[in-house]
């Protein structure tokens, strides 16, 4: 499966997760300057407009709280979009272990609500971090177009 087919990132329009407001732009660092303008939602990621699925753009140097992924997946389940949700790690360079501990309660949370959470954009790095933490057996790990793996 692939995410990205027939998307071109410089026409990607982005929104936020939780009230769905426009971001014209990337929210600026540190985290503590990453609120949403609208519902001061952190901003740990970002949903991309996408047909059929959820595509959340993970940005770099934000590690949610618990309560981030609480919020998010209410959101989610409120307007109907938890079904299948797609986080792309693309952006990041390394992952540690509060991150990969929230991915955990994300995919916890959507499987509760009859969800479904896929990994994409993996570098190698954290793809090998994955499989020696034998992580790719709790995530759904899929290819992004013109990855290359």
């Amino acid at each position: 499966m692939t995410i990205h087919e027939n998307e071109n990132p410089s026409d990607a329009t982005y929104r936020c997760p939780i009230c769905g407001s426009s971001l014209s732009s990337e929210p600026a660092l540190p985290q503590y300057d990453a609120p949403c303008s609208q519902c001061g939602y952190f901003l740990w990621c970002r949903e991309r407009c996408s047909a059929g699925v959820v595509a959340l753009d993970v940005l770099p140097q934000r590690t949610p709280k618990p309560w981030d992924i609480v919020r998010l997946v209410e959101a989610l389940v409120a307007r109907g979009a938890h079904v299948r949700v797609v986080a792309d790690l693309s952006r990041l360079d390394l992952v540690d272990s509060a991150f990969i501990a929230r991915l955990m309660s994300l995919n916890k949370l959507l499987q509760a609500s009859a969800g479904r959470l896929a990994l994409t954009g993996l570098c190698a790095h954290i793809r090998e971090t994955f499989g020696y933490l034998r992580l790719d057996r709790a995530f759904e790990i899929v290819e992004s177009a013109g990855s290359g793996d």
